[in-house]
């Protein structure tokens, strides 16, 4: 909590302003960044966002791959576990004289931007995924203009919109992450979900409690938000729990859930069972003791 006390608190007002664009890179350092000059109104907007930001944001909620944040809360995550992340902060912390400054070419095709508040002694990173207007096919199918002294006027092309508010925040050892999809997407690598699940399918234990995984495969495949459940699911390994298969078969036929099992007592995927199958693994398949109604939640956290 300190840390995101301290990230709230943060002398904003009197720290130094720098802009970078980036894009992904297909070499070992994962990012290509480029220092934007801007001048004190530019830099004031951003000082400005920033403490709006802060002030909305209330609470911090532990990050999982599949657990969500609401309005006024961000997902806490620690910086160690974000390769990405910490692969872009180094491709922003060289020295911008040693660095290329950003022409037209580079903002046009940058996929984020990020802004450096430097305190006296600590930095504050703040990221956000560029709007779709900055992509060049898009930018051909607009015209810039701006209302003066009552009429509309051309502006020149070559212009970009900065959003009031970042995707995500890193200060010190900790990521502050206000869009979720905005920040997996910009420094995450989908491979590294696609791999956990390859390894978990050919994991014995869990390939023992079904008859088949084809099913199971065909429905996770390439899907994203799958992909970031099965890992969650390997990492709860619930199914590794005695007599899991039994168990479950009681009661889904007690609660009328419809899954299927082969005569050894497998699980048999369909279709149309693959969902619950997940919540299930999940642990995420709950029943209110109060009403006894069940419900299935995006995440859960015991007490």
């Amino acid at each position: 909590m300190t840390e995101f006390s301290d990230w709230r608190q943060f002398d904003y007002d009197n720290s130094t302003v720098q802009l970078w664009v980036f894009k992904k890179s297909t070499t070992p350092a994962r990012f290509r960044a480029w220092h934007v000059r801007t001048d004190d109104e530019v830099e004031q907007l951003f000082r400005e966002t920033i403490k709006s930001e802060t002030a909305r944001i209330s609470e911090p909620v532990a990050y999982s791959h599949i657990a969500q944040n609401n309005e006024s809360s961000c997902l806490l995550h620690s910086l160690q576990e974000s390769e990405g992340l910490i692969a872009l902060l180094q491709a922003v912390d060289v020295p911008e004289n040693e660095n290329a400054a950003a022409g037209l070419k580079q903002l046009k095709g940058a996929i984020g931007y990020l802004v450096k508040f430097q305190g006296e002694e600590e930095t504050v990173y703040a990221i956000r995924k560029t709007a779709p207007t900055w992509k060049p096919t898009v930018r051909k199918k607009m015209m810039n203009v701006i209302f003066v002294n009552g009429e509309l006027s051309a502006v020149p092309e070559e212009t970009f919109s900065f959003d009031s508010y970042f995707d995500f925040y890193c200060f010190r050892e900790s990521v502050f992450i206000s869009a979720k999809r905005a920040y997996e997407s910009t420094v995450s690598d989908k491979a590294v979900y696609k791999k956990s699940f390859d390894d978990l399918v050919v994991d014995p234990e869990f390939s023992a409690i079904f008859s088949n995984l084809d099913v199971l495969k065909n429905y996770v495949g390439q899907n994203a938000m799958h992909l970031r459940r099965m890992t969650v699911i390997q990492q709860k390994a619930v199914y590794n729990r005695p007599n899991f298969a039994q168990r479950l078969k009681e009661v889904s036929e007690l609660r009328g859930w419809e899954i299927n099992f082969d005569p050894d007592g497998k699980i048999d995927v369909s279709p149309e069972t693959a969902r619950t199958i997940l919540q299930v693994l999940l642990d995420h398949r709950l029943l209110s003791e109060v009403t006894e109604t069940t419900y299935d939640v995006p995440d859960a956290e015991a007490i």
